[in-house]
């Protein structure tokens, strides 16, 4: 069984109060002794000098998305009608015009038909042209962790970390994070803003965490 851990050292020599922490922390899964089996590995996210708005760094969706063509909507049960793809499975996140937030798909009627946990009014039956599907999602409220890491190395630049538009706080030059992360809901997904980067911005980040493939 794979184990991850985490260690953090922090000294300082400020006279009023000094400082000397060493702790190491295995990384289980929730409520079990068994490690944690999902990890993105270190990933980075490039942020152009115009890009001043925020940016999403983290998302709940595991693996990306793909897209259902010319998917038709039954207004009654919120049954999408497809091509032939088997990469559809119940639980699956899915997104569309006029689909509210957090739908997933309840179950899979055959190889073309799946419904959704939500019911489609009229207009959105009659304007949606394709439904988005994500691959899956991380499980939610379980034991999972995320490191962000503002890689620049200009000291007057940071980075602002936000979830559902709650500010967590500033990330200057070399700063990094490491943080329980509850991955309930849409959202939960993490943004960043570099409002005040005169080039590009550099932003490393991973998750550790239950993947719920």
């Amino acid at each position: 069984m794979p184990t991850t851990t985490a260690t953090i050292t922090l000294n300082s020599d400020i006279d009023a109060s000094p400082l000397n922490i060493n702790n190491t922390t295995t990384l289980y899964n929730a409520g079990l002794d068994t490690g944690v089996e999902h990890t993105t590995g270190m990933n980075r996210k490039i942020i152009k000098a115009d890009d001043t708005g925020p940016v999403q760094l983290i998302s709940t969706v595991i693996g990306g998305t793909f897209t259902v063509k010319a998917a038709t909507l039954a207004s009654a049960d919120a049954t999408v009608t497809h091509a032939a793809n088997t990469l559809v499975k119940k639980g699956q996140p899915v997104f569309g015009f006029g689909i509210p937030a957090d739908t997933e798909i309840l179950s899979i009627t055959d190889d073309t038909h799946f419904e959704m946990d939500t019911d489609a009014d009229a207009a959105t039956e009659a304007a949606v042209g394709s439904v988005t599907v994500g691959y899956n999602k991380y499980t939610a409220n379980k034991a999972n962790k995320i490191y962000i890491c503002n890689a620049g190395t200009d000291a007057s630049d940071y980075v602002v970390v936000t979830i559902n538009a709650e500010d967590i706080g500033r990330l200057y030059a070399g700063d990094w994070m490491l943080m329980p992360w509850s991955a309930s809901t849409s959202s939960s997904n993490i943004f960043i803003t570099a409002a005040t980067q005169t080039s590009t911005a550099i932003v490393d980040y991973m998750i550790i965490g239950e993947g719920d493939s």
